[in-house]
């Protein structure tokens, strides 16, 4: 009898065929039913050579009428749009989704994409082929110069600074324990991507499933603070008159359940809460208790400074707590190890779960204690109400069209199944300000710094919530970061038609406002910001038209609310739509 495998112990199978032994599997086609079996629905793919062997495992689990026996692969021309499509529908869902880039170079092409699931703490596991490491004689051994070329000395020192977890699947190991471990850090606090490799050679193997469903991925619990915390943070909530909470919610869960947690804390203590850099709707923003978005507010009107699941706090140029100020820190991860440096002043640290701790400590807190607090943060929201209102009334009646025009208008589309996803750079404040949400899961932000996530996320929210309308603001600079051919082709081939409208400022806002900042009396203040202009303006409505997408430009005021309505009936209807809104740069 003929054996497959030569002398020297070489395995001469034919490439992508299937073992004949019926207890091996290949191992491409075990980590694709490994990765389905434990919650990864979609694998967000930009694909390469390295992938043959996992595209081979899926055409034979299709010829076999196995299809939902692996992920939904879902093709994204471009690696940034594909993990921040990922990062999207992970938020959305709770669940970790998976990505699949090409070697080094896609590994790379992921970009600032790293970044922001790494600093928003969106759990994801992300697969990346290895060049094969043999010439000849194995299933996926070199065939082609370019897999000389991408052969590098260490490919994971690429994402190492960004991720949770870096592995390598090595044969005969059964890949169910890669992907259970890739899943389980991932996971865990603080949660964010992790990464695995594997060589063509090492996916083409039969193995020997350790069992066939694998241990389960471990659900890590986080318990709320002791008894003896509890009493002395109710005890300096009680003794407070004005307490604040500051607020981000990268670690959320279960966001219901957040949101319901704070409030109910809030005002039981008669605490004004603001939500600084906020991943997603942390505390409802048409309630009495919301004070915005600044923690200066805290600072400047508080007496006890409350610091929930938020990284940033305050910023010191902008000014600290008052030494008398008591500050508390409620986090599960207080603290913050994946920042070099975090220098803030904290008198009372629980590391405990958020939802937990808030609940219990509002059952210990005498509503009447906080009605000083309650009617002085009330007050202080109507007056920020009335400062927003009065902003935007004056823009209207000078028929300006600015950001803040904008964001009402978009908020004129907003019903209970919206979902606006923000990467508006320098207008995001606009929108945080005047699209009015209380729905949990109606706001999608992001941690990091890495622009052009907006456009692809909304994919991904979509993808996860087909039956909502999601609108994506997005600044000119972040679109063009963003790919934008390579998101108008993601929304329309899957399905998932977004609205996106681009608040179209002209160039790098941001670049000039933090340069006049640091330099109020400077030359670049007075004369301009060099190299902070698009001139020409950019038309960014075009690159959606490769997909046949309704597209509108507006330049003026009176133009914006129909062509709002108009690309809104388009997404309804199921085709992607792009509003292209030329505004004024606002300080």
């Amino acid at each position: 009898m003929e054996s497959d495998d030569d002398a020297d112990g070489h395995d001469r199978r034919t490439p992508g065929t299937a073992s004949d032994d019926a207890e091996t599997v290949v191992a491409a086609e075990r980590l694709l039913r490994s990765l389905h079996e434990h919650g990864v629905t979609r694998l967000f793919a930009n694909l390469g050579t390295d992938h043959a062997p996992l595209l081979e495992a899926a055409a034979r689990l299709d010829a076999a009428d196995r299809t939902a026996a692996y992920p939904e692969i879902v093709v994204c021309p471009h690696e940034f749009a594909a993990m921040s499509a990922a990062h999207g529908y992970t938020a959305a869902t709770g669940e970790p989704q998976a990505v699949l880039v090409h070697v080094d170079v896609g590994t790379q092409n992921l970009g600032a994409a790293m970044h922001n699931a790494h600093r928003s703490r969106v759990p994801m596991v992300v697969l990346a082929g290895l060049a094969p490491i043999t010439d000849e004689g194995f299933v996926g051994s070199r065939n082609n110069v370019v897999q000389y070329v991408q052969d590098v000395f260490d490919q994971p020192g690429v994402v190492r600074e960004y991720y949770r977890w870096t592995g390598e699947y090595k044969p005969p190991a059964d890949p169910d324990q890669s992907v259970v471990r890739a899943l389980e850090r991932a996971q865990d606090v603080p949660q964010g991507p992790t990464y695995l490799t594997a060589t063509r050679e090492a996916l083409e193997t039969p193995i020997r499933p350790t069992e066939e469903a694998g241990r389960e991925v471990r659900s890590i619990r986080r318990p709320g603070a002791d008894d003896g915390t509890l009493h002395d943070l109710a005890a300096l909530v009680a003794a407070a008159e004005r307490p604040a909470v500051v607020v981000g919610g990268s670690h959320a869960t279960d966001e219901h359940a957040a949101i319901q947690s704070l409030v109910d804390f809030a005002e039981a203590a008669g605490a004004g809460v603001i939500e600084h850099s906020p991943t997603r709707l942390c505390f409802p923003r048409t309630h009495d208790l919301h004070v915005g978005f600044d923690p200066a507010t805290a600072v400047d009107h508080a007496d006890l400074l409350v610091a929930v699941d938020v990284d940033v706090p305050w910023i010191p140029w902008d000014g600290s707590p008052p030494a008398e100020m008591s500050v508390v820190q409620i986090d599960p991860e207080p603290t913050k190890a994946t920042y070099p440096s975090w220098d803030f002043d904290v008198d009372v640290t629980a590391a405990a779960d958020p939802v937990t701790t808030l609940d219990r400590l509002a059952t210990r807190l005498d509503p009447d204690d906080g009605a000083a607090g309650r009617d002085a943060w009330r007050e202080r929201h109507r007056a920020i109400e009335r400062a927003s209102d009065e902003t935007l009334a004056a823009h209207r009646d000078a028929d300006r069209l600015t950001p803040a025009v904008v964001a009402a208008a978009v908020d004129d589309l907003v019903d209970d199944r919206t979902v606006v996803v923000n990467d508006a750079t320098t207008s995001s404040g606009a929108v945080l300000r005047h699209v009015d949400l209380s729905r949990p899961g109606s706001y999608r932000g992001f941690g990091g710094s890495g622009l052009g996530w907006g456009a692809a996320a909304a994919v991904g929210v979509k993808l996860a919530e087909p039956d909502s309308r999601v609108i994506a603001t997005v600044g000119d600079g972040a679109y063009v970061f963003a790919n934008p051919t390579a998101c108008a082709w993601l929304a329309a081939a899957h399905g998932a038609p977004t609205l996106t409208v681009v608040v179209n400022n002209g160039g790098w806002n941001a670049v000039s406002l933090s340069t006049q900042g640091q330099h109020p009396q400077g030359v670049a203040a007075e004369e301009g910001v060099p190299g902070s202009a698009f001139a020409p303006r950019l038309e960014l409505s075009r690159p959606a038209t490769v997909v046949g997408a309704h597209t509108e430009r507006v330049t003026e005021r009176s133009e914006l609310a129909a062509a709002l309505r108009a690309a809104a009936e388009a997404v309804d209807g199921g085709t992607p739509a792009v509003v292209d809104v030329h505004v004024e740069p606002v300080e």
